[in-house]
């Protein structure tokens, strides 16, 4: 318990401070005067420091942070918020939800190249009685990693080959604990139900591998362009009915600060950095993205009215809509309690750090 708790706290502090500090430095290098920096939603507990006529502050509620800009709804004299034009505005907004995508970045790329799981190959979980598999000698625990002198990472790659080889023999590569043997089996063009053509039960084995920097880099930044796809197509799926809405649940703080504890365990008990490193990536860009919605109190919902007000030609009444962000803000606290209710009744499923086939 008590490991979940600092961890959590860790965690979510990085994530914060850097989101905080993306709104933090394009305020003050477009000369918007910050008037407090505080870790915490208030009321406030204490005040860390003051430098350059910004307060630090510890505030009671541990689930988020914010930077107080001077007028950020109403006018304030000069260096306030409210009279930046609207590319500033919009500018300090996106810095937050940036800087998360960059930190996503970093520690998706490192994690990557000091090594973490990847696909290696189909693993063999079951072989069919009578199948031309059992005839060809593999068994439960053989890894497919080449089919055809192709390559196989994954079980759709194998499934692919043999596909197209039914009837003919086919020449597999197989490791078996730390030997590799080629085996020939023939697919077959009518299986009996149930089966393939060779007569196996696969599922994805992966193995730890390290790659250089650029590689990891490109794999980090498709890991995150694939996460934010997935997001975006999220309520589609729903609407579909293509995943149930229970495994499309939200997960709140007690179960982040779970999932926290899991990753930072696992660590610890692999030995590996790449448990805590991707889902600190992938909190950090489902934090970026989250801020981006178009709701009130978050970025993307002060987003909204500056792009409202480009539309419109003049700016939305600012006391209408403080008033508004008060309103969203007390909303999204309810919704926070609702779903870590939720995490209580329900809990929250485990990740394995470790995957097949390791």
């Amino acid at each position: 318990m008590l490991v979940t708790a600092v961890s959590f706290f860790i965690v979510l502090s990085v994530l914060v401070l850097v989101h905080e500090y993306g709104h933090f430095v394009v305020a003050r290098r477009n000369g918007i005067v910050v008037e407090e920096f505080g870790l915490g939603y208030p009321p406030r507990l204490a005040t860390l420091f003051e430098r350059d006529g910004i307060r630090y502050t510890l505030n009671a509620i541990p689930f988020g942070g914010f930077v107080r800009m001077r007028g950020e709804d109403v006018a304030e004299g000069p260096g306030s918020f409210a009279t930046q034009p609207r590319r500033v505005r919009a500018a300090v907004l996106l810095a937050g939800p940036f800087m998360n995508l960059l930190l996503a970045l970093v520690l998706s790329s490192a994690s990557f190249m000091l090594g973490q799981p990847m696909p290696a190959g189909a693993l063999v979980t079951e072989v069919a009685p009578g199948s031309p598999a059992e005839a060809a000698g593999i068994r439960p625990g053989d890894v497919i990693i080449e089919a055809a002198d192709q390559p196989v990472e994954t079980p759709m790659d194998l499934v692919s080959v043999t596909g197209i080889h039914t009837g003919q023999p086919l020449q597999l590569m197989v490791r078996r604990g730390s030997e590799r043997l080629t085996i020939s089996v023939t697919p077959r063009a009518h299986p009996p139900k149930g089966q393939g053509p060779i007569g196996v039960a696969i599922r994805l084995a992966t193995e730890i591998r390290s790659v250089p920097p650029g590689r990891a880099v490109l794999y980090a930044a498709e890991q995150i362009v694939s996460f934010c796809v997935r997001m975006l197509a999220l309520p589609v799926e729903l609407a579909r009915g293509l995943i149930p809405a229970n495994a499309a649940r939200p997960i709140g703080p007690l179960g982040i600060a779970q999932l926290t504890g899991g990753a930072v365990q696992a660590s610890v008990a692999t030995g590996k950095a790449f448990p805590i490193l991707q889902f600190m990536a992938v909190l950090s860009a489902a934090l970026a993205f989250t801020n981006l919605l178009p709701l009130p109190a978050l970025d993307g919902g002060r987003l909204l009215f500056v792009i409202l007000e480009a539309i419109r030609g003049r700016r939305v009444d600012p006391e209408k809509e403080g008033l508004v962000h008060l309103v969203g803000m007390a909303l999204l606290l309810m919704l926070m309690v609702l779903i870590t209710y939720q995490d209580i009744i329900q809990g929250v499923p485990k990740i394995d750090w470790t995957g097949p086939g390791l």
